[in-house]
């Protein structure tokens, strides 16, 4: 066997491992993908809880919120939420300001089973009449227009998410 076959042979095995290695990449790649889409069909996002409290001139929203990942993939991750309150009044709905929160690090979505997390909002009272009435009406409703962000090892997702709370008065 001559030095140009021995490359040429070396030149095929160097090919057929590119290949190998590719195909091994778009498999996990595309399998990713698919788990990926199953389960953010399936992912559970509520607002468990909406409190506004009083605290001097200052009216503070609190909203304790819920994720769960009800499937078997593993690699989910979530990443930020970013809330905005818009309280609904007699003319529509008013914006209030918007509140987020991110784990220091992107924390994994365990299948079945759910966390919760808290943001909180604080506005002066005098941006809303309804928040400068005294006292303050126990009840107010709300559009929270939320973005949660989640993420895999691949790529990063991001779902919009609306909710129509009652927040109640906590003193």
């Amino acid at each position: 066997m001559g030095d140009k076959e021995r490359r040429l042979k070396m030149l095929n095995y160097a090919f057929v491992a590119a290949v190998v290695l590719s195909s091994g990449l778009i498999i996990m790649n595309f399998t990713d993908y698919v788990g990926l889409l199953n389960s953010m069909s399936k992912v559970t996002f509520s607002i468990d809880e909406m409190v506004h409290t009083p605290e001097g001139n200052d009216i503070v929203m609190t909203l304790t919120f819920s994720i769960e990942n009800p499937t078997t993939y593993t690699r989910l991750k979530f990443s930020s939420l970013q809330c905005q309150l818009y309280l609904i009044t007699e003319g529509g709905g008013e914006y209030i300001g918007t509140t987020a929160y991110a784990p220091p690090v992107d924390v994994p979505l365990i299948p079945f089973e759910g966390r919760s997390y808290t943001t909180s909002l604080s506005v002066s009272r005098s941006q809303n009449e309804l928040f400068s009435k005294d006292p303050l009406d126990p009840e107010l409703e709300w559009r929270v227009r939320s973005v949660i962000h989640f993420s895999t090892p691949i790529r990063k997702y991001y779902q919009n998410v609306n909710f129509y709370p009652v927040s109640n008065i906590e003193e």
